[in-house]
This record gives C-alpha cells, sequence and structure tokens, in this order.
C-alpha cells in the first residue's frame, strides 16, 4: 500500500498549488505530478508517499476518504472575498472563481470536519506563518519527513512551468495577497448582489465579527462581469456534475479494491 496525500480546497485561486510545490519541495515525497491530477487517477507503488492537489476534488472527498486507510486531505479555506478576486495567470482579464462555487466546495468540506485524516490550512496563516503551518502538518501526519523550513522554499524550489504560470512566479512565501479584495470592492458588490450577503460565511469561518465591512461596499459601483465558472449551476447541470461524481468515485474504489487484493 502506499500514501496518498490529496490537497484540495475551498475554490481554485485559493493557494493549493503554493502549498503543493511548498509540501513537495520541503517534505521527502516519492511522487507527485506537475501540477493538478485528478484523485480517481492517481498512481503509486508499494512503500510510497504520493501528494497531488486539485482544488474542486474536494465534492468527492467526503465520500471516499472514509473507504481507503491510505487517503489524507488537506484542505485549503481561503477568504471568499480573496478568492473572487483572484486571476489566473492564464487570463488576467477574467476573474476566475465566485461565491457559489466557493459556499458549493465549503459545504462539502465541511462534512469532513473532525476526521483523524483531515486537516485544514488557512490560507492566510499559512502565508503569514509558513513554518507553524510546516509543524501543524508534521503533527497530523508524522509518516511525513522534513527536508527543509517552509520558509526557505523559494530557495529550493523546482517548480514545473504550469505551476509557475498559476502562481505568477516563484518568491518567497509572504502575505501579499492577503485582503487584495480591498482593491476590487465593485467585484465584492457585485458578487453579493448575485449570491447575497458574505457575511454569514465570513462570521462562520472567523473573517469578521459582523457586517460591519460592508459599508466600505456602500457607495461603489457594483463589477458585474462573469467569472470563470458559472454562476450558478442549472438542474441538468447539477444531474451531470453527480453521475460525473459517481462515475469516479466507482472508479476510485475498484482501484483501491484492486490494490487491496
Amino acid at each position: 500500500m502506499w500514501k496518498h496525500l490529496h490537497i484540495v480546497a475551498c475554490s481554485p485561486r485559493s493557494g493549493t498549488t503554493l502549498l503543493h510545490e511548498v509540501m513537495v519541495t520541503c517534505f521527502d515525497i516519492d511522487k507527485h505530478y506537475d501540477h493538478e491530477i485528478r484523485f480517481h487517477l492517481v498512481t503509486g507503488e508499494d512503500g510510497q508517499v504520493v501528494i497531488t492537489k486539485r482544488p474542486k476534488d474536494t465534492m468527492y472527498m467526503p465520500e471516499v476518504l472514509d473507504d481507503d486507510p491510505e487517503l489524507y486531505v488537506i484542505y485549503v479555506l481561503r477568504d471568499p472575498r480573496d478568492v473572487i478576486c483572484s486571476r489566473h495567470g492564464k487570463n488576467k482579464d477574467m476573474y476566475y472563481s465566485n461565491v457559489r462555487l466557493w459556499r458549493q466546495m465549503h459545504a462539502y468540506a465541511k462534512r469532513m470536519y473532525g476526521h483523524e485524516r483531515f486537516l485544514e490550512v488557512r490560507y492566510e496563516d499559512f502565508v503569514r506563518d509558513p513554518d507553524t503551518t510546516q509543524k501543524a502538518i508534521e503533527e497530523k501526519f508524522p509518516w511525513l519527513n522534513s527536508r527543509h523550513a517552509f520558509s526557505e522554499y523559494h530557495e529550493h524550489a523546482q517548480v514545473s512551468a504550469k505551476s509557475a504560470l498559476a502562481m505568477h512566479s516563484v518568491r518567497p512565501i509572504a502575505p501579499t495577497s492577503v485582503g487584495v479584495w480591498t482593491q476590487h470592492p465593485g467585484r465584492i458588490k457585485g458578487q453579493q448582489i448575485v449570491h447575497g450577503s458574505l457575511t454569514p460565511d465570513l462570521i462562520e469561518c472567523g473573517y469578521e465579527a459582523s457586517g460591519e465591512w460592508e459599508t466600505v461596499l456602500e457607495t461603489v459601483e457594483p463589477d458585474m462581469s462573469g467569472s470563470r465558472y458559472p454562476e450558478k449551476l442549472y438542474f441538468w447541470s447539477r444531474i451531470s456534475q453527480r453521475i460525473n461524481a459517481l462515475r469516479k468515485i466507482a472508479v476510485y474504489r475498484q482501484k483501491r479494491k484492486s490494490r487491496a487484493t
């Protein structure tokens, strides 16, 4: 058997690429993939530690985590306001994610809270104090062996071209992208018009204590531009998504059964 540590998230643009590259660089990892890979396509050999990442695989994890004692999940949580204001290096003219997708993924993640092989990593904590995050990961998954401190990642990193594009560049870990939403208040106001107030989400996740933060949006013109992902999933899209999920979960379970025999 081999250990599979899969990094998922509340949404794309939440820091999974950075965390994946940092872990590959700073821990002894036997196998990883250049960038993203779907959980059911991952392979490994006996005794290996394999690390992968795909933000939207959060939706599958609650149904397979109990099935596979060698599957471990790290969930990256990030302030939804910053998530929905982030852009990908491939298309800097378009916002990538939205409130609908963040809420959907976070709802799946909450189903795994308390599981012994699940760890939530808050993006803001990670970029402010990477070595403390590294310690939390080591304590949760003691079979990981450290090679470098997370804070020294940029001195040793050799990232793939796809990862470098997603992260914009390789540089020291720093909280420069925390609070970026304050530069895009129109985007926040537009998303709240479409999806409702973020205040309940922010209070639940500990990002705000009240709705007072919304006062900065009062005189702002809403930005109603679209996102890379649809703002709404219609009935047939939800049905298609569920069928696709069941297929992937079935493939994963069959592969696990084959490994066990």
